[in-house]
């Protein structure tokens, strides 16, 4: 199985285009949406709204359902000192910037795609340090993950939408809106390309939801 957690809709709207989607009305705080392979988590913004929705998610599927070799992939925008606008970057280490806790990650890169330390902020840096990367949930996923022992089956990849020379104050919707629709066939391979050893063990067998088989088909209304 594959967890895919983003901040925002319009972050999640790429893998929601992958498969045929349902919605998992067992879990209310959030919009959680499942397909055979892979469950996906808006946890809107903020690194504790994005530990909250992970610990759900573990208890719900990994406790509950059985399904720990699984892995878990954090999709969303970021700033950045160096990098362009547009750009794709892996997070080989994380710091939780209000903490001081950091998780150092192994990327597995499926193309070009740069690495970069990442800095998980309570609110949107208004400065850039060189090489440095900034969110502001991918720390309290991680956080969660850890406490469960599963922190070496997840991978944070970040879209570079803000910068020095254009900072978070000046991006409006429209320019995120047009930045992941420019980059989304590059994220649904790389998704793809990540996603094939988990479809490859699962086969075709589904998870026993049980009776938390509440769902309502994405789209529907």
């Amino acid at each position: 199985m594959i967890f895919t957690i983003s901040a925002y809709r319009a972050e999640a709207e790429s893998f929601l285009k992958i498969s045929n989607f349902v919605a998992d009305q067992s879990i209310s705080e959030f919009q959680v949406f499942r397909s055979k392979h892979v469950v996906l988590g808006i946890s809107g913004e903020g690194k504790r709204r994005a530990e909250q929705l992970t610990g759900l998610l573990i208890s719900r599927y990994v406790i509950e359902l059985g399904l720990e070799s699984s892995l878990w992939f954090n999709f969303g925008i970021a700033g950045s000192g160096s990098h362009e606008l547009g750009s794709l970057v892996y997070a080989n280490e994380v710091i939780d910037v209000e903490t001081g806790t950091h998780w150092e990650l192994s990327p597995r890169k499926t193309g070009n795609e740069v690495v970069a330390t990442l800095n998980t902020v309570i609110e949107p840096s208004r400065e850039y340090q060189e090489g440095m990367i900034y969110d502001m949930e991918a720390s309290g996923i991680l956080n969660m993950l850890s406490r469960h022992s599963l922190i070496r089956q997840a991978l944070v990849l970040k879209l570079i939408s803000d910068g020095s020379d254009h900072p978070f104050f000046c991006v409006t919707k429209s320019d995120i809106v047009k930045l992941l629709s420019d980059t989304e066939p590059k994220v649904r391979s790389i998704f793809h390309a990540l996603s094939q050893p988990y479809r490859s063990r699962i086969g075709d067998r589904k998870p026993d939801f049980g009776r938390h088989n509440s769902i309502r088909q994405y789209g529907s209304k």
